[in-house]
C-alpha cells in the first residue's frame, strides 16, 4: 500500500506540472498550488478507483479522467490541439 501511495503522489508532482503547461494563458496560482492540486486529486481518485476496480485501475484511470479534464479545460479556455 505504501509503494502504491508513493506512486500516486508522483504520478499526481508529474500531472500537476503538465496540466500547468497545459493550459494556456496566464495563471493567478503558483506551481506549488498546481502541482499540489494535482497530487491531492491524483491521490484521492486513486485511491478511489483501488478500492473499487482494483490496483491497475487506480493507478491508470486517474490518468484517462483527468488527463481528459484538462484536454477540455484547455480547449474550453481557447487552446487548440497541434494538428
Amino acid at each position: 500500500m505504501i509503494r502504491f501511495l508513493i506512486g500516486l503522489f508522483l504520478e499526481g508532482l508529474i500531472f500537476g506540472a503538465v496540466v500547468r503547461a497545459i493550459l494556456p494563458g496566464e495563471q493567478n496560482w503558483t506551481i506549488g498550488q498546481t502541482i499540489a492540486i494535482g497530487v491531492i486529486s491524483w491521490v484521492a481518485l486513486g485511491i478511489l478507483f483501488r478500492v473499487v476496480l482494483g490496483v491497475v485501475a487506480g493507478l491508470v484511470l486517474p490518468l484517462l479522467l483527468l488527463g481528459g479534464a484538462a484536454l477540455y479545460l484547455s480547449r474550453r479556455r481557447g487552446g487548440a490541439l497541434p494538428r
